[in-house]
């Protein structure tokens, strides 16, 4: 009886310990994905207003200035948007693991309680 018992509660802990490895790998995959585009966008930031400056400062007119700094926004709201939607769909894939995961987390518990009870507890109902 004790035996059964801990063999038990080793393969929960064991099983336990997967799931929450497979949880810890999507979201370091994910914080990683996150990452790399913060910096992409930083980057980006930076070269653009770098940039931007550059042109600016080389304007002569009042209306030069303002097509340019019009173009640049346009631009740049693009690229802004590019990267919202970059982070969304990293942020849906991971989503999707993570239903995957749970599904496959409920899978095993239901197969679990579908094994028949130890010895002893089928002697008593019989």
């Amino acid at each position: 009886m004790q035996n059964e018992f801990f063999e038990k509660m080793t393969e929960a802990g064991k099983s336990s310990f997967a799931t929450m490895q497979a949880f810890g790998e999507i979201n370091t995959k994910v914080l990683k994905e996150l990452s790399e585009l913060q910096i992409s966008l930083a980057s980006y930031s930076i070269e653009s207003g770098v940039e931007l400056t550059k042109t600016l400062s080389s304007t002569k007119d009042y209306k030069g200035f303002l097509s340019t700094e019009a173009e640049f926004a346009s631009e740049y709201g693009n690229k802004m948007m590019e990267y919202g939607r970059k982070a969304a769909d990293v942020i849906t894939g991971s989503r999707d693991e993570f239903v995957g995961l749970f599904e496959k987390t409920m899978e095993s518990v239901a197969v679990a309680e579908k094994k028949p009870a130890n010895k002893r507890n089928n002697k008593k109902a019989a």
